[in-house]
């Protein structure tokens, strides 16, 4: 089955659609006049104030049945030495061997209370791809979701809002 995308507006199966946050909560959550003059922002990466350091990654999921993750589009907090590095393996083909990186999510990721601030392990995937994210937590239930897997149903109700009206 087929939907029209509120964004794009083309034509996407649903199956596809996956939950993405377009910035960290925290530049969302700043006033029009301090994120101009305080946010370095792109689609990749933001910074706020020079003090704060944000990457976009994916959160995978596996689903139950299906060959493929549902991904989670979601922004990490990551320390300032770890920013720096990201940014020299950002164009090298062999960033996938660096060793995970220490993150927090920068998103409160809808149907998970208080996911804002999680810790993660963060593993560069590839130039052309986006980094993967992993919750550390096992009990906390976007780790046991990320650890067990989710239903079809499960990751459609993660899509919920995501469709043309």
């Amino acid at each position: 089955m087929t939907t029209t995308c509120a964004v794009c507006g083309t034509e996407h199966d649903e199956e596809a659609l996956e939950l993405g946050y377009r910035r960290p909560d925290a530049v969302i959550d700043l006033d029009a006049a301090t994120r101009a003059a305080g946010v370095f922002e792109n689609d990749d990466l933001c910074v706020i104030d020079a003090k704060r350091f944000f990457v976009r990654a994916t959160l995978p999921l596996p689903v139950n049945g299906r060959n493929g993750n549902y991904q989670i589009g979601v922004w990490v907090e990551v320390a300032s030495s770890d920013f720096d590095r990201i940014g020299k393996l950002w164009t090298d083909p062999g960033q996938a061997a660096e060793p995970p990186m220490s993150a927090t999510l920068a998103n409160e990721v809808r149907l998970h209370p208080d996911s804002l601030g999680q810790a993660l392990l963060l593993q560069l995937t590839g130039p052309k791809t986006r980094p993967q994210v992993f919750v550390r937590d096992a009990t906390y239930s976007l780790g046991a979701e990320q650890r067990h897997g989710i239903s079809a149903h499960r990751a459609s109700e993660y899509s919920v809002g995501l469709r043309a009206a």
